[in-house]
């Protein structure tokens, strides 16, 4: 049983979601873009800003609270779950965990007034390798000057600013020479929209940085010490990515069930077919025991369990390995039909497999697993 106010967040995004997103989420996927009179409702229920806190006008979400908000903006849109993802959970981390208080006040208190931002962490030459960036920021007086290119950058066109790791060391020094910085919407900011399989308009593109002027100000945490900020990021954002998977799980379960109860093969519902019984049976079972993981999860971030990394990419694992094999399942009972635009899970299909890369692949997170089981890493 859900606590009340998780309930209560839950039935009050769900009511949201189905009201104000169902009816335009496949105007969304089929034109790679959210309308802005869309954003701006979304923003003014305070999605793009979930874990700002209230003392900077946030809602002040926990991270499992912001997962129940995800997911049930995902079960209508992914898209917009995704774009909640980053611009309110990932954008804020960093800000408000390392930031100075002029960045806090500045950046959060924009983000809870309806700005929207996102993380610039992957580039062309570098993904799992996020070492070997290259987009560099040389010191120049008082300020940075920012050049390089970012590529599969979730909320770019919609974007007021970026989080941006930079290279400020030696290509050597590999994660000993990257810090993060804020860097505004400018002139300078160039924007190329990409063409993806799934999350089609949550605006995932290429960012071109051309000597880019940031005030020195606007560096999170300390020179050199921005390695350390974006992986602390990434360990909570595997958690509310992987909210989007669970919101489009429950919603390719909910479409084959009432389908398996409405079509009817041999005089009787599908339903009623042992097959069809056991792919359904088998989806509810994924569907539990992903909820209880990811629950768990961001229950362990939320009390700063020293565990807790193991269990984020234990969730971010598992939800996604599994909502992959759950969409297919679904995709089976309806046939043809789940095959076809016509239904949603077409759509779901394809935007489920993106977890399996975004946010640290399949094997990344096998990798972070073992390594936390051998006491290798550790919050700090």
């Amino acid at each position: 049983m859900e606590a009340p106010n998780v309930g209560v967040l839950r039935s009050s995004v769900r009511e949201f979601a189905e009201k104000r997103l169902k009816g335009v989420a496949k105007v969304i996927d089929e034109s790679n873009r959210v309308p802005e009179d869309v954003l701006k409702d979304v923003a003014s229920m305070g999605y793009f800003a979930l874990r700002v806190p209230e003392d900077y006008g946030g809602p002040g979400l926990s991270v499992l609270e912001s997962v129940v908000a995800i997911e049930e903006l995902s079960r209508v849109s992914s898209a917009v779950g995704i774009m909640a993802t980053v611009s309110g959970s990932m954008v804020p981390y960093p800000i408000a965990t390392y930031g100075s208080i002029e960045l806090k006040e500045k950046y959060l208190s924009l983000l809870a007034k309806g700005g929207i931002g996102a993380f610039a962490l992957t580039e062309p030459c570098c993904g799992s390798d996020a070492a070997a960036i290259t987009t560099r920021a040389e010191l120049d007086g008082g300020e940075f000057l920012v050049n390089g290119t970012k590529t599969y950058i979730t909320n770019a066109p919609y974007a007021d600013f970026f989080i941006v790791a930079v290279r400020t060391g030696r290509p050597e020094d590999r994660h000993r020479g990257i810090s993060l910085l804020v860097v505004d919407r400018e002139p300078c900011v160039k924007i190329s929209k990409l063409e993806m399989l799934g999350y089609r308009g949550s605006g995932t593109s290429e960012v071109k940085f051309e000597d880019c002027r940031v005030p020195r100000e606007n560096l999170i945490g300390e020179l050199g010490g921005g390695f350390k900020i974006a992986m602390m990021t990434l360990n909570e954002g595997r958690i509310t990515t992987s909210a989007t998977a669970l919101g489009i799980m429950q919603a390719a379960f909910e479409e084959a069930f009432e389908y398996s109860k409405q079509r009817t093969s041999m005089d009787v519902p599908i339903i009623e077919h042992q097959m069809v019984q056991y792919l359904i049976s088998e989806m509810a079972v994924l569907l539990e025991t992903s909820k209880l993981l990811l629950y768990e999860a961001a229950r362990k971030a939320d009390e700063g369990h020293p565990d807790y990394i193991r269990y984020a990419s234990m969730a971010k694992l598992y939800v996604a390995s599994r909502g992959v094999d759950l969409v297919r399942m679904a995709m089976q009972v309806m046939g043809g039909i789940g095959y076809s635009k016509e239904s949603i899970v077409e759509r779901l299909y394809r935007d489920i497999k993106m977890v399996e890369i975004g946010d640290g692949t399949n094997e990344i997170q096998r990798m972070v697993i073992v390594r936390s089981l051998l006491g290798r890493i550790r919050p700090k």
